[in-house]
């Protein structure tokens, strides 16, 4: 069969290039490079400043002065336009998987059918070698940072899907039932009982999301990227211990940072719904 999928992206690449560059073209420009200049420009005492104001607001002393303390190690290793640069990609690829998704998990867990067709989908997307996603990418948008981002979405796509039909099918009945009885609508009940009791979930994937981007994104330095993963592999083809573990583990304090915030918002919401005690 391997002829068959050769013959296929030849295929695609001389019937549709125009296409491809086209929206290649499009979401560099309009996107993606303006969100990497911002990154790389907004100086790192005010990031710093921002994530440790936003720790305080979820989570008081003790949240902001872990995640200023992670940031600023990244800032003192001399790091921090390669990590801004991994957030960078991480966030609009974020962006990208929650967008396809939550409407994908809201579509399966509303029909049963498509649910199931929806678990085979994503069941499959993640048993595949990561390396894997690098080779259809590669081979229809060449190396950079587009086709890193879209491996990136391939491979942290499924929880965004499979925590949003989650919340959806853990949203109390009796809350369902009393929208029914006060004559709400089937959208209704969809967008102002199930979704938001479901939130605190689907941000929950929203987390997965972003640790499987971030340990995707230090494969993806195989296609071009800047960022901390092309450290790791710099490090790794050169024997360089030091430099691998700094760069390995400033790409850990950013995942932290992002699960400790988005952990403690999640949390304080399921509080606020009395879905927790």
């Amino acid at each position: 069969t391997s002829h068959f999928w050769d013959a296929m992206v030849k295929w695609i690449n001389i019937n549709f290039f125009d296409q491809l560059e086209a929206v290649k073209t499009f979401v560099l420009i309009n996107i993606m490079i303006p969100v990497k200049r911002f990154l790389l420009s907004t100086p790192w005492i005010v990031v710093v400043a921002l994530i440790g104001l936003i720790g305080f607001r979820l989570g008081g002393f003790r949240l902001a002065t872990l995640v200023i303390v992670l940031s600023l190690f990244i800032a003192v290793t001399g790091l921090w336009s390669k990590a801004m640069i991994t957030v960078y990609l991480c966030g609009v690829s974020v962006l990208f998987a929650a967008c396809i998704g939550i409407p994908a998990g809201i579509l399966a867990a509303s029909h049963s059918g498509i649910n199931r067709v929806t678990q085979v989908i994503i069941d499959t997307l993640q048993t595949l070698p990561s390396f894997v996603y690098l080779i259809p990418v590669v081979m229809l948008f060449r190396v950079g940072d587009f086709a890193a981002m879209l491996a990136v979405i391939a491979y942290s796509l499924a929880p965004a899907v499979r925590y949003t039909i989650l919340g959806i099918e853990q949203v109390p009945t009796h809350l369902i039932e009393a929208a029914r009885a006060i004559g709400c609508t089937r959208s209704q009940i969809r967008w102002r009982v199930e979704l938001p009791i479901a939130l605190p979930q689907i941000m929950l994937g929203i987390n997965q999301t972003i640790m499987m981007a971030l340990s995707m994104l230090v494969i993806t330095a195989l296609v071009g990227t800047r960022d901390l993963g092309q450290e790791v592999y710099i490090a790794l083809t050169k024997a360089d211990t030091g430099r691998g573990i700094i760069a390995g583990v400033g790409v850990a304090c950013i995942a932290i940072v992002a699960d400790r915030l988005i952990n403690q918002w999640a949390q304080k919401k399921r509080l606020e719904f009395g879905l927790q005690s």
